[in-house]
């Protein structure tokens, strides 16, 4: 999930219910120099999601620094595939028990979108209260929260909580393919949902949802036939490929509706053969898990309705990463966390919904309430630019995840 700037007006909350803590604050701000210092490490650990090495360095670092927090930590297998998505190496779940309360979940992915060897092009640097780096933001600046923060929590004693679980998966990028199942049953044993992809960084925000994401997959099988010598004894996969798409054309519905796109076509074998193969396939976007369970049939019989009564075709339809709503039970979380930055004399803006997709998603299905955007502020992600975080921020940041973690912990 990767937030963008439009956004709405700020939630107007009056913050005099909740009163600021001096001293995690002042502990927050003198956390910001270590913050950084395993900002620098994680950038250093490339985590690319195809880049097995890169995985199991970065997932053994992390698997450490919970257990020097006091985890017990199990690792989970992540053999995950679908359509060229792949999951490697394993999926971390840290659990702390604590003394009694609320039982509070962390998420956060420790892979990237970058192939090996791109921090020697883009290494690590700062210029002034930015920190730039490949996977700075886009989840590395999640993860140093998650970490910074219990130990916030761990160097004041905290326990008042049932338990704090922290789930890092490996795969993120490739949308969750071998992890969405382990985070929805992890999160049914947890009260709330803690998510922490990166905010935006002017101005800083919430998130009230994402589309969801899926694909259409289809299989054409023809005949093959001489192009020149007797192509009316074949049967011609491309024929039915592109009436299929010309037959499909009108079911995307425009911005704020379902969106539908094929975006890749393959076929033939030979200049001079009918084409026996054709393959398509389509992106599918979707505000609502509804829309898309209504879209479904609406698809399927068009591509049942076809042009050649002798080819075969084959269709897959499938969710990558359901859409996410905020609940009226999240809407409380982010109405609480918007206090709680208002005390310490910031503001949080809530936009109502990006196109990307989160793993906040897979939480979400538990029907616990869930919370999106709690990483560092940034920016480049995805893109040709650099990418990099706001460093001047990371003390609100610790702030708001230390005192919204104890909050809830506590039922306040």
């Amino acid at each position: 999930m990767k937030m963008t700037n439009h956004v709405s007006s700020a939630s107007k909350i009056d913050a005099s219910s909740i009163a600021v803590d001096q001293a995690l604050l002042t502990a927050a701000k003198a956390e910001k120099e270590a913050l950084i210092r395993t900002l620098l490490c994680l950038v250093y650990m490339e985590s690319g999601s195809t880049d097995k090495i890169g995985i199991e360095e970065i997932s053994y670092q992390l698997e450490q620094e919970l257990k020097d927090l006091g985890f017990s930590v199990t690792r989970h297998p992540n053999n995950g595939s679908n359509g060229g998505l792949v999951g490697i190496g394993d999926n971390l779940v840290g659990v702390l028990k604590g003394n009694g309360g609320k039982n509070i979940m962390l998420q956060a992915h420790l892979d990237t979108v970058y192939p090996r060897d791109t921090i020697k092009k883009s290494p690590f640097y700062i210029n002034g209260d930015f920190a730039y780096g490949p996977g700075i933001a886009d989840d590395k600046g999640g993860i140093a929260v998650i970490l910074h923060s219990l130990k916030l929590l761990k160097d004041r004693n905290f326990k008042d909580f049932g338990s704090i679980t922290v789930l890092f998966n490996t795969d993120e990028e490739q949308s969750s393919v071998g992890s969405k199942d382990l985070i929805t049953s992890t999160a049914e044993l947890n009260d709330y949902i803690l998510s922490f992809e990166p905010t935006t960084i002017n101005p800083e925000g919430l998130i009230l949802g994402t589309s969801g994401v899926g694909t259409a997959r289809v299989k054409i099988t023809g005949k093959a036939a001489h192009a020149g010598a007797e192509p009316e004894k074949g049967v011609n996969a491309l024929i039915e490929a592109a009436d299929l798409i010309l037959r499909t054309a009108d079911l995307d519905q425009g911005p704020n509706g379902l969106r539908f796109n094929w975006t890749m076509a393959e076929g033939g074998e030979a200049r001079n053969a009918l084409p026996a193969h054709a393959s398509l396939l389509a992106d599918i976007r979707f505000p609502t898990n509804e829309l898309f369970d209504a879209f479904k049939p609406v698809l399927e019989a068009r591509v049942a309705n076809q042009k050649l009564a002798d080819t075969k075709i084959e269709l897959l339809v499938d969710i990558t990463r359901p859409a996410f709503d905020v609940t009226a039970d999240s809407k409380l979380l982010i109405d609480k966390a918007v206090e709680i930055y208002k005390s310490i004399g910031h503001n949080l803006v809530v936009i109502p919904k990006t196109g990307g997709g989160t793993d906040a998603a897979f939480a979400a299905l538990s029907g616990k309430p869930v919370i999106e955007a709690l990483g560092l502020p940034g920016t480049g992600y995805h893109s040709n630019n650099e990418e990099y975080v706001n460093l001047e921020a990371i003390p609100r940041r610790l702030y708001l995840t230390s005192k919204l973690i104890m909050l809830l912990a506590q039922g306040k």
